[in-house]
């Protein structure tokens, strides 16, 4: 079992450069998410998707293939959800959208680092 310490030097040091960027990123979006729909009640969803990408990418970055597979997993189900909405407003898609499906390309990319 690792520290705590251990983990975050893991996070930065294994996996390529782009990743712990992409993990700045989603961790800052997440804190924006959460402070700009913080009186809007009805952008719950919101927050939700930047939780759960973050929470994934956090551990993509400690080049785990659990996550590479979650990440994958949850872009595939707000895909699936963008296109049975119809609908770009639609506030049970994420935001990052079109990100998410680059950041997943990123991860089929170096998908053999991972353990």
């Amino acid at each position: 079992m690792r520290n705590l310490q251990t983990f975050i030097r893991d996070t930065i040091r294994k996996p390529p450069v782009l990743f712990p960027l992409l993990a700045v990123f989603h961790i800052g979006m997440t804190v924006y998410v959460i402070y700009a729909d913080l009186l809007d009640k009805h952008l719950w969803a919101q927050v939700l998707w930047m939780l759960a990408f973050s929470f994934f990418w956090l551990f993509i970055c400690d080049l785990r293939k659990w996550a590479a597979m979650g990440y994958l997993i949850l872009t595939s189900i707000d895909v699936i959800l963008y296109f049975i909405m119809h609908s770009e407003k639609s506030i049970y898609v994420s935001n990052m959208f079109l990100l998410d499906v680059l950041f997943s390309f990123f991860i089929f990319l170096f998908y053999k680092k991972f353990e």
